[in-house]
């Protein structure tokens, strides 16, 4: 009976270890000295435990405590939790030492701000209090696996936790925000790896498949990854990080590793970046006028379209890339590299120009659309200054190269080593020019053939005190050309001379040469206590009154400038000597309304003559107020004045009396009539006066006869009368 009695106490005991071993019991009984130990490792901090199920581990002589759904109290917050589970080890028990081995806590969604507020009650320090600041929302759900020594204390090194975050947004301390993140978050021995992190950062959504954090020497390392999939990137992305407002419509996909050290208080050092940017699509829109006058089809943007981009950043950037451009409707390709080190930059540009058409104007070169060039840049740009080492341009057998040239922070040049020109301008003029530097600000300017057709063009017709191409340095020139083309029916030989600037300002300047048939050119510029005085002549008036395209049929002529010019005023008169025109339109229209046919017929004809043509006027800005205009020639004369408001407005107001008209009245003067023009007889005086007026395309003409000559044009006329007898 006892042994009987023995077995059943024997297999009730197997039978209660394995039933404990693999089912376990729900008790409450293990709950208080649970609470009761967490509450004196943890003070301030309470659980709260449902039934707890008890399982035998008899291999390791230990009991295994699990409970679900507690509840964690920190002040007036609750942390939920899905299940909390120990291992409650027997032979420490019967020792009397801390039973409790290892603790995992697995919780509910809690928000993130509840977490770090437990976690500061457990052990605040400054990196969770600033963790707490720059947190606003976001839900949170933690897997926690720790480990206790013998004294209940925790392993630092032997602990885990795991968390998945989402809908997280923080706020950093310059304000900018990051919102939307989410991500699995592993924290085990003081190394932190965060895996497929996603986030939405100043409207740009971001990707990480791996970030590790890991402690070295009293601050943080951290390596990872971050892409970006392909999309259109929103403006205030794109504003925020190229720091201006020019790109627009950004299409983009990109692939970045990075690392970097971090200290406690959020210093960043050591930052190392390599990315890969397929940029299918950015427009850059700027209005630059000036633009239009090399490229004619830019129209406030350039597209960048296909490019692949490298960057790799330590300590410095590196940026390369390559792809297409586009202006107008034509692509052309375009390669590239930069190194940005601090404030400074070195750069590489080189163009492959197959589509787009461009101009020099002021050269007179031009690529077509059928032609291929080539455009390398080399420089740098250091201490606000661009420095361009080497500007190469090459079209067929054509070169454009400009040496060490120096551009001030307001683009104007400081200094230049050479410059040197071949090529075949759009009149199929062969050109070649070489500026030197003799030494620090003395150059030589000097060449074969050099075509000045559209550098004339420019005095003539555009405001040259706009164009601010050099700083404020002093500097001399030497000219020295065997041959310059004017137009294309006339060019001077041995052009030479020298010219001193100070800033962009010409005062002092002697230039001599002369036409093939040894007629004379000249020009000069004196200045002396702030008077500028400019005189130009030559004995050939053509080739530069043909500049003029409403002066049609200008035939020869002597040509005589003097101006003198004060407190941004000049006061010029001009001459014109022995010339003819075939049609000038409003003296045309003039003659035609005055119903003086006779005259009109002879303009389309061989032309009218004049002796002489001499205006005096004053200029100040794009004001020009004629004092007096007086022509007279066998045909006709003319006495006009008025004002040109450039662009804007022409008020013309005159007299035109035929010769005929001006011998009769002449001949009837006592005495000075018979020296003059001898006995003549006729009938009386008469002519027309005459005003123009309106906007430079659309000028009104009216006409109307007179019987008197005003006293005038009177005294003019027989001024000159005397002075040519």
């Amino acid at each position: 009976m006892i042994k009987k009695t023995f077995y059943i106490i024997f297999a009730l005991f197997i039978f209660s270890i394995v039933y404990l071993n693999y089912f376990g019991v729900s008790t409450n009984k293990f709950n208080q000295n649970i609470e009761k130990k967490f509450r004196e490792n943890y003070p301030g901090v309470n659980l709260n435990l449902n039934n707890v199920k008890v399982l035998l581990n008899i291999s390791k002589l230990s009991i295994d405590l699990k409970t679900e759904n507690p509840i964690i109290f920190s002040s007036k917050e609750e942390i939920k939790l899905k299940k909390v589970s120990t291992t409650y080890d027997l032979k420490s028990f019967f020792k009397k030492e801390f039973t409790i081995k290892n603790l995992l806590i697995d919780s509910k969604k809690n928000q993130i701000k509840k977490i770090i507020k437990l976690a500061r009650s457990f052990k605040d320090s400054p990196q969770l209090l600033i963790i707490d600041k720059i947190i606003k929302s976001g839900n949170i759900e933690i897997l926690t696996r720790l480990n206790f020594d013998e004294n209940g204390k925790l392993l630092e090194d032997e602990y885990e936790i795991l968390a998945n975050i989402n809908s997280l947004s923080i706020e950093l301390f310059n304000k900018q925000k990051i919102d939307n993140i989410s991500g699995n978050i592993k924290y085990t021995q003081s190394k932190i790896e965060i895996n497929n992190l996603k986030y939405n950062y100043v409207d740009l959504e971001l990707y990480s498949k791996n970030v590790f954090i890991s402690q070295k020497n009293k601050q943080y390392f951290v390596k990872g990854d971050l892409d970006t999939n392909e999309g259109a990137i929103p403006e205030s992305a794109a504003k925020f990080f190229l720091k201006n407002e020019f790109f627009k419509n950004i299409i983009l996909s990109s692939q970045n590793n990075f690392s970097f050290n971090i200290s406690k208080k959020f210093k960043i050092s050591e930052l190392k970046l390599v990315s890969k940017i397929n940029l299918k699509k950015a427009e850059y829109e700027f209005n630059n006028s000036s633009i239009k006058k090399y490229i004619p089809d830019f129209k406030k943007k350039i597209i960048f379209s296909n490019q692949t981009i490298n960057i790799n950043y330590e300590k410095k950037i590196l940026f390369e890339g390559s792809g297409k451009f586009q202006i107008g409707e034509k692509k052309d390709d375009i390669r590239y590299n930069f190194e940005f080190d601090k404030k400074d930059t070195k750069f590489n540009i080189d163009f492959d120009i197959k589509e787009i058409p461009f101009k020099i104007g002021i050269i007179n070169f031009l690529k077509n659309d059928d032609e291929i060039a080539n455009l390398k840049i080399t420089g740098e740009r250091k201490n606000k200054e661009l420095f361009l080492k080497k500007l190469n341009l090459e079209k067929n057998s054509d070169k454009i190269e400009f040496n060490d040239i120096v551009f001030s922070k307001d683009f104007q040049i400081k200094s230049f080593n050479k410059i040197d020109l071949q090529y075949l301008d759009s009149s199929k003029k062969k050109n070649d020019i070489l500026v030197v530097q003799n030494n620090e600000n003395n150059f030589l300017i000097q060449g074969s053939n050099f075509n000045l057709s559209k550098i004339i063009d420019q005095i003539l017709f555009e405001d040259t005190n706009k164009a601010k191409l050099f700083d404020h340095k002093e500097r001399s020139f030497k000219i020295n050309f065997k041959k310059n083309n004017i137009d294309d029916e006339h060019h001077v030989l041995n052009l030479k001379g020298d010219f001193k600037m100070k800033g962009n300002d010409i005062y002092d300047l002697s230039l001599n040469s002369s036409f093939p048939n040894k007629d004379i050119l000249s020009m000069s510029i004196k200045t002396k206590n702030d008077q500028k005085v400019t005189t130009f002549y030559s004995e050939q008036a053509k080739p530069f009154v043909k500049k003029y395209k409403f002066v049609k049929g200008f035939e020869g002529g002597k040509i005589d400038f003097y101006s003198v010019k004060e407190n941004q005023v000049s006061k010029s008169q001009i001459k014109i000597f022995e010339f003819s025109l075939m049609e000038l339109p409003a003296l045309t229209k003039i003659l035609t309304l005055a119903s003086l046919q006779g005259i009109a017929d002879i303009l389309s004809g061989d032309g009218v003559g004049f002796d002489e043509l001499e205006m005096n006027f004053n200029s100040k800005k794009n004001l020009m107020e004629i004092e007096e205009l007086y022509a007279i020639g066998p045909a006709i004369s003319i006495l006009m004045d008025g004002y040109v408001q450039k662009d804007e407005l022409v008020s013309l107001r005159g007299t035109l009396v035929p010769a005929t008209t001006i011998n009769k009245f002449v001949g009837s003067i006592p005495i000075l009539g018979d020296i003059l023009v001898g006995k003549k007889t006729g009938e009386g005086v008469f002519g027309v006066s005459f005003k123009l007026k309106g906007q430079p395309k659309d000028i009104k003409t009216s006409v109307n006869p007179i019987k008197t000559l005003t006293p005038r044009f009177i005294t003019r006329t027989l001024e000159k009368i005397k002075r040519t007898n």
